[in-house]
């Protein structure tokens, strides 16, 4: 009787290679980054809740590398998600419309502020925008970097941008424009909450 070659288990899509719409290596690392920051975890927590170097989680946040399949299921299990998630193909519309109605269920609490997106991704673009509420105090309520480029304008109240700790103070109507990769702040020294309208090219990954 003749022996038969064993058929081999199945291989994940990463392996295969990346199919038209699977996400690209910077869609991959925006999801992964907002999954993060929206779960309150910074690199060195998911360094120590997924045992791989934050370094390297950085780089793939950035788009820079590509996690394996170990990495990948590592990252996704210190954020309590299935790997599948982080790498489901992308099947976008030609135009995005957003109802009101739709944006708070998508909000996100990244450090102390409220972010809802007001678009939703389309085929082709890679521009995002959101609302963002600030909660009052002069600490910063999000300091963060990341790829692309970040434009802002108060809507209601008074917020206080530091870039590279240099402090720029918009009131309402104010807005501002800068590279994001230089380390920013939001922070609020009024009394009561300030709204921003926020622009990031390419969008966040919420």
């Amino acid at each position: 009787m003749s022996r038969q070659t064993p058929v081999p288990a199945a291989t994940p899509r990463e392996e295969m290679g990346r199919g038209p719409n699977d996400p690209t290596p910077a869609e991959l690392g925006r999801r992964i980054r907002m999954l993060r920051i929206s779960a309150g975890l910074t690199l060195k927590d998911l360094e120590k809740r997924g045992h791989i170097s934050a370094t390297h989680v950085s780089e793939i946040e950035r788009g820079r590398a590509s996690p394996t399949v170990g990495a990948l299921a590592r990252i996704a299990s210190a954020l309590g998600v299935r790997p599948a998630m982080l790498v489901e193909p992308l099947v976008l519309p030609q135009a995005s419309v957003m109802h009101s109605a739709e944006r708070a269920p998508r909000g996100i609490r990244a450090g102390n502020v409220t972010l809802e997106p007001v678009t939703l991704a389309a085929k082709d673009t890679n521009l995002g925008v959101y609302l963002m509420t600030v909660p009052a105090g002069s600490d910063p309520a999000l300091t963060h970097d990341h790829d692309g480029e970040e434009w802002a304008m108060v809507l209601s109240g008074v917020a206080e941008i530091r870039i590279d700790g240099e402090s720029y103070t918009l009131h309402e109507g104010d807005s501002i424009h800068f590279r994001a990769h230089r380390t920013h702040a939001y922070a609020n020294p009024a009394a009561k909450p300030a709204l921003l309208l926020i622009a990031n090219y390419p969008r966040l990954a919420l």
